[in-house]
This record gives C-alpha cells, sequence and structure tokens, in this order.
C-alpha cells in the first residue's frame, strides 16, 4: 500500500512539474518578468521629440538629434530611428528604436503567437524570452530574440500593442549589438519605446 501510495506521489509531482513547466513558457519559450522589471537608468541623450502619426493614430518620444525616417506598411505610418549619425561605424555603439503599424484581423494574443512560430522557423534568428506587460495602460506582449549578421549578432526587442477599435497592432522595436551588457542597454531605451501611446477618440 506504501509503495502505492507512493507511485501515485510521483506521478502527481511530474504531471504538476509539467503543468507548472508549461505555464512558464509561450510555444516552447521561457516567460520572464525581465523587461517588465528592468530599471530604466537614465542617459542624456540630449533634446526630445515627440514625433506623432499623420493621422493621430500614436505618438512616440524619441532623441531630437536620432536619424529619424517615415515608413508605410500596409498603409500605416511608421518611424525607424537611430543614432547612426554618432558612432562613427562603430556596430557596437548602434542604437535603433522603431515602430511599424499592421492591419490585421487577429487578436493581440493571436498576432503575437504567430510571430513566434515565425521566428523560430527562422534559422538565423534565436528567441530568448517572451513577455506580458502594459504600455501606457495598453495590454502589450514582448519578445526577446537575437538575429545573426553576417559579422555580428544583434539583440531585438519588440513590444505589440493593438488598437483593437482600428484593427491595428504596432511593433515598437529596439535593436542593438549583442554585446556583454545587452539587457541593460535595452532597458535604458525602454524610455523611448516605453512613451509610445495610441491615441484615443475623445
Amino acid at each position: 500500500m506504501k509503495i502505492k501510495n507512493l507511485i501515485y506521489l510521483i506521478v502527481f509531482v511530474l504531471i504538476a512539474a509539467k503543468c507548472t513547466d508549461q505555464k512558464n513558457k509561450i510555444e516552447g519559450i521561457p516567460v520572464s518578468d525581465y523587461y517588465n522589471n528592468c530599471e530604466k537608468e537614465y542617459i542624456d541623450y540630449g533634446d526630445m521629440i515627440t514625433l506623432g502619426d499623420p493621422n493621430d493614430k500614436f505618438m512616440i518620444r524619441l532623441p531630437y538629434n536620432w536619424d529619424i525616417q517615415e515608413s508605410y506598411s500596409d498603409t500605416l505610418y511608421g518611424i525607424i530611428a537611430s543614432n547612426r549619425y554618432e558612432t562613427g561605424n562603430d556596430p557596437e555603439k548602434f542604437l535603433l528604436v522603431s515602430v511599424t503599424g499592421y492591419q490585421t484581423n487577429d487578436s493581440l494574443y493571436g498576432y503575437f503567437i504567430k510571430e513566434i512560430k515565425t521566428l523560430k522557423k527562422d534559422k538565423t534568428m534565436t528567441v530568448h524570452e517572451v513577455g506580458q506587460m502594459e504600455i501606457n495602460e495598453e495590454n502589450a506582449y514582448w519578445i526577446k530574440f537575437e538575429s545573426d549578421e553576417s559579422d555580428f549578432q544583434i539583440m531585438n526587442l519588440v513590444q505589440y500593442v493593438m488598437s483593437v477599435s482600428e484593427k491595428e497592432i504596432y511593433l515598437i522595436q529596439s535593436s542593438i549589438y549583442k554585446s556583454d551588457d545587452y539587457d541593460k542597454i535595452l532597458c535604458q531605451l525602454k524610455r523611448f519605446t516605453g512613451s509610445f501611446e495610441l491615441v484615443k477618440d475623445d
């Protein structure tokens, strides 16, 4: 009888461990609070500028002296901003923040899952971790992944925010050179990505 109870206990523990493991993963990728809780160390990037979508859909604050370019995807306005003029062609100093919008019929979570699956299929990408957070009271997901370039690796962190009323999803991305302190630098850039805000009708 004691052996039988022991077997039941072992089976229960194994099932519980498996369930806990599954709860801490999305599509096999570890879920963490890294980006939610990281400290936004203050770095002086000079004067700041608030940029807004011409159609009043979103706003974001970025360094005034960065190279800022406009883009359009699926008729939605986007921004690509980098410090490339200040790096002296040194990839280790390169910083990039971008906002890209897409029209979609997917839910926020559904779109996010599709992104994870796509990244996992790409052999030049390595997905490290994912998480859930809020950006200016909007529900959001994030994913950290590594892209393998020819001579170096780039660390990327993308946040996903959705305008449900407009059926639009926005990807707010930070990209940096993979260094020993890349997590710290990604957290510093959260000052900009965290300023992203959907413009809502009154």
